[in-house]
Parts: C-alpha cells; structure tokens; sequence
C-alpha cells in the first residue's frame, strides 16, 4: 500500500519548545480495517527529521488523522528564564538554598504552568529541566528552587 501523509497542520505550542502538528493520512483503501496501526507506522518528515504518530483517530476510511508533538526546531516555543534573585539560605542552618527566576517568552495560549516546568535553566553549576514549582504574580510566571546548600549548613 501506498499510504502517505496530506494536509499537514501545525498548531499551538504545547510545552517548552514543542508543537503539535496533525496530518491525514490518504491513500488508505477503504476495506483496510488496520488504519490505526497505519497511521502509527507511517512516518511524517518535519523540519527534514521523520517522526512517527504520538496518537491516531480512525474517523472512518479516508479520515484517519495523525498527531505528532515536535520537539526540534520550534523557536517560537522556546520559553526562556531571565534574571534571578537568590532569597538565601530558607533558614538557619537548614542546608538549603532558595532561587527564584522570572520566566519570558510563553507562546500565546500555552499553558504557564506547563512551560514553567520543562522550560530548563543552568545555574550555579546546575541543571534544572525546569522549575520546582510555578507561581503566578502580578501576571508574570516565576520559577521556584531549593537545593542543598553546603554553605547553608
């Protein structure tokens, strides 16, 4: 069978750096009665990288529709974190250290908090794939860490 990919669609970006696109897959024949299991081993070429379906809907023959998240090559759904304020030690020798940083960039219609905890950030020698917790304040989106701190101890 010659099954291929039409009308290839993207749409809002769903985490950091990721997007979802559907596609309908065409050339299916309309007695093929496996066009899920199609749909999830029929590859789709994003931004020149072949991915496969993350899930499919089989709406009857010629409208099986594939979903992909891609997580290459999506600049407009990079949130970023700037500047950050070290709030100390969180208390007398407890051994841990309190971070906050502001985070920028959120793509219209996604979810803070969704990009607030995958959107990763390095600092003091640390990688974090994204905030410990999320807050919102005055309508900005702020990051929370705690981690040991030897010179807190």
């Amino acid at each position: 069978m010659n099954m291929f990919w039409t009308e290839l669609t993207s749409h809002m970006c769903t985490t950091y750096a990721t997007r979802e696109y559907t596609a309908r897959l065409a050339n299916v024949p309309s007695y093929y009665n496996h066009r899920v299991e199609a749909c999830m081993a029929t590859p789709l070429k994003v931004h020149g990288v072949e991915y496969k379906p993350k899930w499919c809907e089989d709406h009857g023959p010629n409208n099986v529709i594939g979903h992909w998240e891609v997580d290459q090559h999506e600049p407009d759904c990079a949130s970023y974190w700037i500047w950050y304020k070290d709030f100390g030690c969180t208390s007398l020798r407890s051994g841990q250290r309190r971070i906050e940083h502001y985070l920028e960039n959120i793509p219209s219609g996604g979810d803070w908090k969704e990009f607030c905890a995958t959107t990763p950030v390095s600092f003091r020698g640390m990688n974090f794939t994204g905030a410990h917790i999320c807050f919102e304040e005055y309508h900005a989106t702020w990051g929370h860490w705690v981690f040991y701190d030897e010179s807190c101890k």
